[in-house]
Order: structure tokens, then sequence, then C-alpha cells
């Protein structure tokens, strides 16, 4: 068995993807999605997306993710597309494709009841996050925004990153048990990455 686990920051080229996933050559392909989530961006992207005049009744969720989205656009990237394009690669090119990700649904549902002082500090974060360049997101400390989310909101913390990181760890350690003679390749956001590969043992 062999395992390689892919840290990115979501806005990856597609040119990026493939040339990874060639180069590695892997039996199985695991990205960091949910069923939903590939039905929504990569099966049927057009449904992908909030009407205009729907954003201010969506849920948190629904904002960030419509907020990155529309602010890549205008910087000419696409959000998320290190999982869209190493799924449709995987499917394209019948390799064996693994989604890793609790639901999107349980996720959103969780975080709608989250405490309000939690919810407020994340419409701030979107607020400054309007004023960044996504082009500078290579250069952001994961290691701090994860820190100062534990810390402002636990909560939330727990909910978008402990609980998904045993879910994704546990999903892994099933494939490893399963495909003991596979060549595995992993694409996961790169704040999770550290943690997932030091409950893995992975170096």
């Amino acid at each position: 068995m062999e395992i390689k686990i892919i840290g990115t920051t979501h806005l990856m080229s597609k040119e990026e993807i493939i040339k990874i996933i060639k180069e590695e050559k892997p039996d199985i392909i695991g990205v960091e999605l949910c069923q939903t989530r590939l039905n929504l961006m990569v099966m049927n992207p057009i449904t992908n997306q909030l009407a205009t005049g729907q954003l201010e009744s969506a849920g948190l969720i629904q904002k960030i993710s419509q907020t990155i989205k529309e602010k890549a656009e205008k910087e000419n990237l696409q959000y998320g597309s290190d999982m869209i394009n190493a799924s449709k690669y995987a499917i394209e090119n019948n390799i064996q494709l693994e989604l890793l990700d609790r639901d999107i649904m349980e996720i959103q549902t969780l975080m709608e009841k989250i405490p309000k002082e939690e919810l407020n500090y994340f419409m701030q974060e979107l607020t400054k996050f309007q004023e960044q360049n996504l082009s500078d997101s290579k250069n952001i400390d994961e290691n701090k925004v994860i820190n100062e989310l534990n810390l402002k909101a636990p909560i939330s913390s727990e909910i978008l990153l402990n609980s998904r990181e045993l879910y994704i760890t546990n999903k892994i350690l099933k494939l490893i048990l399963k495909y003991p003679k596979k060549r595995i390749l992993i694409f996961l956001g790169k704040g999770h990455l550290n943690s997932i590969k030091k409950e893995l043992d992975l170096k």
C-alpha cells in the first residue's frame, strides 16, 4: 500500500491537479467532498448557485461558499477547482473515486445552531475577506487561522474542523485496510493536513 496526501488551497488549477495525478498514477483518488457536494459541484454545477437576492436568506455555510466563489470568479479563479478537477479526472479515466468528507447538509444544520457571537465573528471575517486578494491565500498561516478559530469560535471549530477531521481520518483508515496493495492519492485542504497526517502517522 502506498498513500500520499496533497494539501491544497481549493484554488489549484486544473493543470496542477492533473499533473499530480499523472505523476502519482493512483489506483484510488480520495477527495474532500461528500455525495451532495459531488452532485452540486461536479455533476450539476449550474445548480450550485444562489439566485440574485437569495444570499441574505441563505445559511452561513451557503453565504461563505457563495462569497468565496464569487470573489474567485472575479479574480479568474475557480473555487473548489482542486476537488472538482480531481473528481472529474477520476470519473473520466475510470479511476476509483472515494468521497471522504461529512455530508454538507449535516454540517450546515449544525452550523445553524452556533451561538450568536460566533455567527457575528464569521460575518466580520467575511467582510474582511472581501477586501483581500485570493491570490495571497498561498501565504496564509493555516495554524494561525485555526488557532484563532479555536479561540473565537470554539463550537464552530468543533463542527468545521475536529469532527470532520475525525470523519475523514476514519474514511482514509478504512481505505488503507480495504486496499492494502493499491496506490491511494488524497486531496485535502491544507488546514486539515497536519492534523490528519498526525492521526494516520504519516510524514
